[in-house]
């Protein structure tokens, strides 16, 4: 199928780099990379697609795990979103980076609070009076396209 993302190797098109991780977490990282290399739905991709899995294997080997499992749920938000709403958030972080600095923070601050708020309740957090008198309608439905690929982050205690 034309523009689908590649599956990790030796899992289905539904399953992804969290899924492989997972399955292969008791391995050393070089143990986890040897894996990958020897994989023939691995080997079938183009250099340049096996070059791009390796890195972001190395990458997120190297977060703390708090980190490490917060990109890879991301990840995954990412996947199950449609290719409509991925556009969208993807249209919506470049039109943030063109904000000015002041707006860009005050967008980041807000995004930061709002992972911690319920998917399902985030809607009416930007839609409150406080949201309305703090952002543009543009600025809260870029929050809103960004949002969709933020997994869930209960408050810390």
């Amino acid at each position: 199928m034309a523009g689908a993302r590649p599956a990790y190797p030796g899992q289905t098109s539904q399953q992804h780099l969290g899924s492989w991780l997972n399955d292969h977490r008791n391995l050393t990282p070089q143990e986890q990379d040897r894996a990958l290399r020897g994989d023939p739905s691995f080997n079938r991709l183009p250099p340049s697609e096996q070059q791009r899995l390796l890195q972001q294997l190395h990458h997120v080997d190297q977060l703390p795990a708090d980190q490490r499992d917060r990109r890879l749920d991301r990840n995954e938000a990412i996947e199950r979103l449609t290719p409509q709403q991925r556009m969208q958030a993807n249209t919506a972080i470049r039109r943030w980076s063109t904000l000015a600095p002041d707006r860009q923070q005050l967008m980041r601050r807000a995004f930061n609070d709002l992972r911690s708020v319920p998917p399902e309740q985030r809607g009416t957090v930007l839609g409150s009076a406080r949201y309305q008198s703090m952002f543009t309608p543009e600025e809260r439905g870029m929050l809103t396209d960004v949002l969709r690929a933020e997994p869930y982050s209960p408050p810390r205690q």
